[in-house]
């Protein structure tokens, strides 16, 4: 998994509000949970490549800091994501 680690050493600190868990390291993947805790998606990364785990986030309105330690505007201190609509 050598995208993963790539992925985890270069980009993963300039996401906002992600948390890393090395519990799943045969299994990784990237789980969801919105404001009220609850897991709203899981997505395995194994697979992935850093660009494809950089997109997927980005496409999720994570935001990602220009450098390391750059403070996150207001807009984006809460979890982008948004739970999925009951289809009727």
């Amino acid at each position: 998994m050598p995208e993963l680690h790539r992925f985890l050493m270069e980009r993963w600190a300039l996401y906002h509000n992600l948390e890393y868990d090395s519990s799943e390291e045969k299994n990784p993947h990237l789980i969801f949970y919105n404001v009220k805790d609850e897991v709203v998606k899981t997505v395995p990364v194994k697979n992935m490549k850093a660009d494809e785990i950089s997109s997927l986030l980005e496409s999720l309105g994570f935001y990602k800091r220009s450098q390391k330690g750059e403070e996150v505007p207001e807009e984006f201190q809460n979890f982008p994501l948004h739970a999925p609509r009951d289809e009727l």
